[in-house]
């Protein structure tokens, strides 16, 4: 799936024991499928590469397991409008592209958005975060259909 090498499993069990999340087959699993791609896929997706590796394994499990990943702070859903739940194992701190034709998403490193984190509260709103997304058509889409580029 992805172009980076992912955690060990031992380092995935290590991530959800500290988060408090009790340790199962299948959440490992599915948390590997997850930090082993930056395709930022549905639920679906990750259901579809998981289902082989672990017999049994129902959508709604793969629903309630990402919602107990984003609860525990180990994975982050990209919501997009009028899409379908997008999740993003990559917790390390970045931005997105996102594809307004084929809805792709791209993660990105900027250090001049990194410094739009405010120093001091808003209107008494404390950020934590601040996460970028850029939305535009990908060098794909910009030059064709997506079913030409992508497929």
């Amino acid at each position: 799936m992805g172009a980076f090498a992912p955690p060990s499993d031992a380092a995935l069990v290590e991530r959800c024991r500290v988060a408090g999340l009790k340790v199962t087959p299948q959440r490992v699993a599915i948390y590997r499928a997850l930090v082993a791609t930056d395709a930022h896929p549905t639920p679906e997706d990750v259901f579809h590469a998981v289902r082989d590796a672990v017999p049994g394994l129902s959508l709604g499990t793969v629903y309630k397991t990402l919602d107990a990943l984003e609860a525990a702070g180990l994975v982050a859903q990209v919501a997009l409008p009028n899409q379908a739940k997008r999740y993003d194992g990559n917790r390390a701190p970045h931005h997105h592209l996102i594809c307004t034709v084929c809805h792709r998403i791209v993660d990105f490193t900027d250090p001049a958005f990194d410094a739009l984190a405010p120093s001091s509260p808003i209107g008494g709103f404390v950020a934590e975060r601040v996460e970028v997304r850029v939305r535009g058509r990908c060098g794909a889409c910009d030059e064709g259909s997506p079913e030409e580029n992508h497929g």
